[in-house]
């Protein structure tokens, strides 16, 4: 009973989810502690340029880099396994005495490495472990092919030509295997250097001066597609930061606006609207509603200066929003010097009448206690009913979240009918509290609509009882 039920149709308007949208990043910046984001200043474009950004930045762009990494290079090394495997076609033209070793390489040694961290890619150390570990790629992937040219006889194609598979891993360095700069081009010069120990030590090019051209050449090459990889991954690299670096400036903006929507709209209601466009409304069966408006302000303003007044009406309402939030409490909305708040929206609780005549015997004794200028004492008239409300958000640009119903209009008249120093409720609300607060009957009051209704003054709480039923919202998982 009393939980809110979903109503559609009513009225018309379309928010913007995008404002409250969160971003996958704000946790990791948190955790981090950072204050400064990457692209809020020049030394931030700086750092990725270097291609290293300062240490607790640097580690989350590491973390988020493998994380947005993982499937391409599944499918990098999947297609690897493929090339290898079919390259063995062409061993039986280019190494055709050397072939049965050549294979076994291939398929005994080689791709069930390759397959090997492909599946311990799916476990979580993997992404700890990312540049190491696709380093090792490239490495069994070049170390297979050396392997290969130092099996084969020089009468056999493979002895000279298979040297080109190298630049093959070189560029799969540099591109698909998604290495930073640093571990791609580490990578490729250590494939570089085992050809020249192959070409040298097995090859014997230097032996000979058609030798040493051919290793001359093969070296050339080798250092010029060296040159083209370090280019392409450095600004791979780059850019990949440049991204990550506006998508860190874009979660602090969508944070900024998500954290003005939470203090526009319910924590639920600003959830939904990230889930869904169009109207929000709810029906609740049971809610109080409380109105609070400061005593013969128009009198009290009227010679002050504008500053002074707002300032006034500012402590009071920053601390009614505290007693509110205090309590689990929906603060709906001030018009003037009248504040509202309401409780059992938009999350049931079965103490909403309890918990807002609390609040306005709370609210009594501050506005006791406060001073202004010449004023003796701040007064209050305070009002609460009980009953059925209709809440949803209104509006397209400006939107709000706001209630309606007579439970609203009751709520508000027993604020306008009431007596200074008062809190003043309805028998709605009397019967839910009655046990928990002493109240006495005030009379009856002329309500437009439903005509002279009892109502009743609070005067204090039974805390033997009370205590018991209201809880801060810190208790509730308000």
């Amino acid at each position: 009973m009393g939980g809110p039920v979903p109503s559609r149709g009513i009225g018309g308007g379309i928010i913007m989810k995008e404002a409250a949208m969160a971003m996958v990043y704000r946790s990791a910046l948190r955790n981090r502690g950072l204050r400064r984001l990457p692209g809020e200043s020049q030394d931030m474009a700086r750092s990725a340029a270097r291609l290293h950004f300062p240490a607790g930045v640097e580690t989350a762009f590491r973390s988020y880099h493998s994380r947005n990494s993982l499937v391409i290079v599944r499918i990098a090394i999947l297609l690897t396994v493929v090339l290898y495997g079919l390259f063995a076609v062409l061993d039986l033209h280019a190494a055709p005495i050397s072939r049965q070793s050549i294979w076994f390489i291939r398929f005994a040694l080689v791709i069930p490495a390759l397959l090997g961290v492909l599946i311990f890619s799916f476990h979580p150390v993997f992404l700890r472990m990312f540049q190491p570990m696709m380093t090792l790629v490239v490495l069994i992937g070049a170390s297979g092919i050396l392997a290969m040219i130092a099996l084969e006889s020089p009468e056999e194609l493979g002895f000279h030509a298979y040297y080109a598979g190298l630049m093959l891993v070189i560029m799969a360095a540099h591109t698909m295997y998604r290495l930073r700069f640093v571990y791609a081009t580490g990578s490729s010069i250590l494939v570089l250097a085992g050809y020249d120990t192959i070409a040298i030590a097995h090859q014997n090019l230097l032996v000979s001066g058609d030798g040493f051209r051919v290793f001359l050449s093969n070296n050339f090459f080798f250092g010029s597609f060296l040159v083209l990889g370090m280019v392409a991954s450095y600004f791979l690299e780059v850019y990949a930061r440049g991204d990550y670096t506006k998508r860190i400036r874009l979660a602090r903006e969508q944070e900024k606006s998500e954290r003005v929507l939470r203090n526009v709209l319910p924590r639920e209601i600003a959830a939904t609207l990230k889930e869904r466009e169009g109207v929000i409304a709810d029906h609740f069966d049971e809610a109080s509603i409380l109105f609070a408006d400061v005593s013969d302000f128009t009198s009290m303003s009227a010679n002050r200066n504008p500053r002074e007044v707002v300032g006034l009406l500012d402590e009071i309402f920053s601390h009614f929003d505290d007693l509110a939030e205090r309590y689990g409490l929906e603060k709906i909305k001030t018009i003037g010097d009248c504040y509202m708040v309401a409780a059992g929206v938009p999350r049931w609780r079965h103490d909403h009448a309890h918990v807002l005549a609390r609040i306005g015997l709370e609210m009594l004794n501050y506005a006791h206690r406060l001073r202004f200028g010449d004023v003796p004492r701040i007064s209050l008239r305070i009002g609460i009913h009980s009953g059925p409300v209709v809440a949803g958000v209104i509006g397209r640009k400006k939107f709000s979240y706001d209630l309606w119903g007579d439970t609203v209009n009751v709520a508000s008249r027993m604020e306008h009918h009431g007596s200074t120093g008062r809190v003043q409720i309805t028998t709605s609300t009397y019967e839910r509290i009655r046990n928990d607060f002493l109240c006495e009957p005030r009379g009856t009051v002329w309500v437009k609509g439903k005509g002279e209704m009892p109502v009743w003054h609070v005067l204090s709480e039974k805390m033997s009882h009370s205590a018991e039923r209201i809880a801060p919202s810190s208790l509730q998982g308000a």
